[in-house]
């Protein structure tokens, strides 16, 4: 599709996002998460970082970011990722969402998209998104629970394990081929090479490398192999939110896991503001949903996910 607007009969229309369209996209998916969840999950911070993901799959925003318009005000974006990934937001308030909905859903659908998700309750997007051709392939949850972490006994490391600092630039390709040495066992983890990887976690304002839990195996038999990380960020709302959690197969099962979710939620807790801590899990993975529960986790969001045959 190329970048001329496409308008509708009420008088939507599309047009490509440019850097200028930075705060109308912003309002937009606020006013989307304010009728989800009752406050912004994000900021122009977290938009930003959308813009630069279209310009790392696609070389410009335009190329895979569209604005739908109606009557001169933003009231829905779409936007397309590597790997056919996907962000979709309509104000809600807007008399024009439905329209915007279907008009963006065709645009993402000749972009390539391959992956769409909504929230359980979203009915009408979840038709729309069905009648399209996208299959329901698995469900995921978000889990959160309070900031305040005294319910939580100290952390302790096995024996031939030691906590270490995480250096940006010296240990990004250890901890990300660690990583990704398990993260696609489970369905619907993404592999994402070292430089989307680095945009995705590692940069933005919200950056801390404190906020990187890194445990080396320092045993005779394999001195300085990473063997476990969990990467952190704070977010908007005073959210402490644990993006990724990896443990290498050699070191599973001794409490690794646990120990550091536990460093990683007394990290968060620390930070001025924090009152809530939180992850993503896939509903099918009874094992880290354990492991969560048992550290006083609980689903507070399932989302559906489609994919394109």
């Amino acid at each position: 599709m190329d970048d001329r607007a496409e308008t509708d009969r009420v008088g939507v229309s599309l047009r490509p996002v440019t850097d200028d369209d930075l705060d109308a996209v912003t309002a937009v998916i606020d006013a989307q998460d304010v009728a989800w969840w009752g406050e912004p999950d994000g900021n122009a911070d977290d938009t930003q970082l959308e813009f630069n993901r279209v310009r790392l799959a696609f070389g410009s925003l335009g190329a895979g970011a569209r604005l739908a318009v109606h009557e001169g005000a933003a009231v829905g974006v779409a936007m397309v990722f590597d790997h056919g990934q996907t962000t979709l937001a309509l104000d809600p308030g807007s008399p024009a969402s439905e329209s915007a909905l279907s008009l963006l859903l065709d645009w993402m659908v000749d972009r390539g998209a391959t992956r769409l998700d909504a929230p359980v309750g979203e009915t009408t997007r979840r038709i729309a998104i069905e009648r399209r051709g996208f299959v329901r392939q698995r469900s995921s949850f978000e889990l959160d629970r309070s900031a305040d972490v005294s319910d939580l006994a100290d952390v302790t490391w096995p024996d031939g394990y030691e906590l270490d600092r995480f250096r940006p630039g010296l240990d990004d390709q250890d901890v990300h081929d660690m990583i990704y040495s398990v993260w696609t066992d489970v369905p619907g983890h993404t592999h994402r090479p070292l430089p989307e990887w680095r945009t995705l976690l590692l940069s933005g304002p919200w950056f801390d490398p404190e906020l990187v839990v890194l445990v080396r195996r320092v045993a005779d038999d394999q001195p300085g192999r990473v063997a476990g990380v969990a990467v952190s960020r704070t977010a908007p709302g005073g959210v402490g939110w644990v993006n990724q959690l990896a443990v290498g197969r050699p070191d599973r099962g001794i409490g690794l896991g646990r120990s550091l979710l536990v460093e990683a939620f007394r990290r968060l807790a620390a930070r001025d503001g924090v009152t809530l801590l939180g992850l993503g899990v896939e509903a099918e993975n009874a094992t880290a949903l354990g492991l969560y529960r048992s550290v006083g986790l609980e689903p507070a969001r399932e989302f559906v996910h489609f994919a394109r045959p």
